[in-house]
């Protein structure tokens, strides 16, 4: 038994180490976008979106960071710290979604998006999700926090799940057979290239966290959430990568800086004009 309990601290410990990782690079790169977005480039409706995704995801990654660094006797502020992971990814999740119907809406109805599409809507719709995220997680954690715990996380994961992946399929296949099968329809830009990624590394890494989350109110295998964990930290480590590999330009020879790099990804806000 003592073997047992060896090689289970071992295998938290190497998979701990592994998401911690995975963690650091992710904050450095999206703490790079937000700093950027924030203070050195032009805003506009589309950014907005970006600057809060980069935002909710560097969240997630702290609060794994955070949760995985105390020992499991501190279940307090554990559940603390999961309740954090829940609420920012709960808005990463329902941000790129809204981002997939706002690029399903750009490229299907060019026209109408161009002329009658309020200015300040991607500012109320980002306050929108926030909030949206903050009740539901503080439900979570008021129940918690009472005594009346019951596995509301789980089930929280499953909704939000079962709408956003249903929602994000829908806009990447249909958006992907427009710019890729219809190119003569549809401009090819670098935005909607790196939304088109974003999307589809979303879908690879969330549907398997948020099915290990539903999982988890049936089967309580000790390495189900850090297999969660390891595709969570994954998924909000990889946008940064995408925006800074798709801004690039070819040139074997270019040394182009960051804040050059994303505005070469965000300026083509109207990549789709119906053309």
């Amino acid at each position: 038994m003592t073997e047992g309990i060896f090689y289970d601290n071992l295998g938290r410990i190497v998979f701990s180490v592994f998401i911690f990782l995975i963690c650091i690079f992710g904050l450095l790169g999206n703490g790079t976008v937000f700093w950027f977005l924030s203070f050195r480039i032009a805003k506009n409706p589309f950014s907005t979106y970006i600057l809060n995704v980069a935002a909710a995801d560097f969240g997630v990654l702290v609060c794994l960071i955070t949760f995985l660094s105390y020992p499991l006797h501190f279940e307090l502020l554990r559940s603390l710290f999961y309740t954090g992971f829940l609420f920012t990814y709960s808005a990463s999740q329902l941000l790129l979604t809204v981002i997939s119907i706002d690029r399903f809406v750009c490229i299907f109805f060019p026209i109408w998006y161009r002329f009658h599409k309020h200015k300040h809507l991607s500012v109320i719709v980002c306050v929108a999700i926030w909030i949206l995220a903050f009740v539901t997680s503080g439900i979570h954690i008021t129940l918690l926090l009472t005594g009346k715990y019951c596995n509301l996380s789980s089930y929280q994961f499953l909704v939000i799940a079962l709408l956003c992946t249903l929602l994000m399929s829908l806009s990447t296949v249909t958006l992907s057979m427009k710019v890729y099968l219809k190119p003569h329809e549809c401009k090819r830009g670098k935005l909607i290239m790196a939304i088109l990624l974003t999307l589809l590394f979303f879908l690879l890494l969330a549907i398997p966290m948020d099915a290990v989350q539903y999982l988890a109110l049936f089967q309580k295998d000790p390495y189900l959430l850090e297999y969660a964990f390891i595709c969570a930290s994954l998924n909000s480590t990889i946008n940064p990568a995408i925006y800074f590999l798709v801004g690039r330009k070819k040139s074997l020879h270019s040394r182009e800086r960051i804040k050059s790099i994303l505005e070469n990804v965000l300026k083509e806000e109207g990549d789709s004009k119906g053309e």
